[in-house]
């Protein structure tokens, strides 16, 4: 298998207050010296890609942590995503479990593999993760499923791969991922500050914050501030739905963040164009009340405004079958075949990065 580059999503404008009186409103990235590169990074001689998104955790205390809260067995299955030199690599292979470490740099999967070539149940692959379901990744280092997931994730597409994770079939019984800070906190979301992601990741799983990881546990260090999630896969959906219904209750909340600021019955008459008594008449049936944010909504909240739809006015959530099709995996309208991302959360913070 060899890898594809994965482009960055482009960085969103600025239109903050700081932007208009001249001042950056962004963090600055520390500064990278080379002098505070670590010994085995300047023996490989790699350099960081910027196009890749690479900034390389290198704290050896964080990088235990992070194998720590994996909570690995010898007879653990881990696929790991973003090998990079095999920091984290190491760390998991020490325990005695199976790792199948996955690295879109063909290079640096190379000297990974070699660098690590003392652990007999480590296998390195060369593949963008997105590219191969998960069960195939584990097929091709010849080992099978139940598994734990594991990662550095690329700040640009944590969501696309988080989301592979969990409607994947096998899916992960864990996952344990290093992501931006901001991510983390929309992943995990709670009362009154739920969002798009974090209910699409309750659907399946139960998230947690683990901890913080400073910027300048990395190399080189990125302008953001990372943290570690933790997602423990439930054995069914949260929402007891068909896969295709399931798609359409994304649609639904799609619909419902499209303008999380406003009401949610202000939302949902924009969006979904029912007049104000309709509209009435399905809050009540859920029990929502109109003046709430969709933020404030929890995920059986959210079942309920769906059934309500569906009993009263299915017409204003339906979707075509091409629409289902493809956000259930169809390659015809997504080019990596991975179907509309449904949980993009267009209201999510700016991703930070160095090559600007």
């Amino acid at each position: 298998m060899s890898p594809r580059r994965t482009n960055p999503r482009p960085a969103r404008r600025q239109t903050s207050r700081a932007r208009r009186l001249g001042l950056s409103s962004k963090p600055k990235a520390p500064i990278a010296r080379p002098e505070d590169m670590p010994d085995y990074l300047r023996r490989l001689g790699v350099v960081p890609r910027k196009a890749l998104g690479q900034h390389w955790l290198v704290d050896q205390i964080i990088l235990d942590d992070i194998a720590v809260a994996a909570a690995l067995t010898p007879d653990d299955v881990v696929l790991e995503i973003g090998a990079g030199p095999g920091g984290l690599t190491e760390e998991l292979a020490k325990r005695g479990a199976t790792v199948v470490a996955v690295e879109i740099d063909e290079e640096l999967a190379g000297s990974t593999r070699a660098r690590l070539s003392q652990y007999a149940r480590l296998h390195v692959l060369a593949a963008d993760v997105l590219d191969f379901a998960p069960g195939e990744l584990l097929a091709e280092a010849g080992v099978e499923p139940p598994y734990v997931a594991v990662g550095n994730l690329p700040y640009y597409i944590t969501q696309p791969i988080v989301r592979r994770l969990l409607e994947s079939d096998p899916a992960p019984t864990r996952i344990v991922v290093l992501v931006q800070r901001e991510v983390a906190q929309r992943m995990v979301g709670g009362p009154g500050r739920e969002s798009l992601l974090s209910l699409s990741v309750k659907v399946y799983g139960v998230p947690r914050m683990l901890f913080d990881v400073p910027a300048t546990a990395f190399w080189p260090p990125p302008r953001v501030q990372s943290a570690v999630v933790e997602i423990t896969r439930l054995d069914r959906p949260a929402v007891d739905l068909t896969p295709e219904d399931l798609v359409v209750f994304f649609h639904l909340l799609r619909a419902g963040f499209a303008q999380p600021r406003k009401q949610i019955h202000n939302v949902f008459g924009e969006e979904l164009g029912l007049e104000p008594i309709r509209l009435r008449r399905v809050l009540d049936a859920a029990g929502v009340d109109p003046a709430a944010r969709a933020q404030h909504l929890d995920l059986a909240a959210w079942e309920r405004l769906y059934h309500a739809f569906v009993t009263h006015y299915p017409e204003a959530i339906e979707m075509d079958e091409a629409a289902i099709a493809a956000a259930l995996g169809g390659d015809d309208e997504d080019e990596d075949g991975d179907g509309p991302e449904v949980w993009d959360d267009d209201d999510a913070p700016e991703v930070h990065d160095d090559d600007e």
